[in-house]
């Protein structure tokens, strides 16, 4: 069972977070979703696009930002 994740407003309007949600048309929130799907915190895939794949310096990017691992 996935665990209860709060991703904070201020994340959302993060500037790299924009940033990388715009060069795949999709909003922060969605971008948010993908990774923490792609990462393997979260497993619930309905509303995430599926199709799109962060690249892996994305994905430590938003490690980074978030601090969340999968390796915990």
């Amino acid at each position: 069972m996935d665990r209860q994740i709060i991703i904070s407003p201020q994340l959302c309007e993060d500037e790299v977070v924009c940033f990388i949600a715009d060069r795949y048309h999709i909003n922060p929130q969605t971008l948010l979703q993908l990774f923490l799907t792609q990462n393997g915190i979260i497993t619930d895939t309905d509303n995430v696009e599926c199709e799109l794949q962060l690249e892996d310096n994305e994905i430590e990017i938003l490690r980074d930002l978030t601090g969340f691992d999968n390796s915990n």
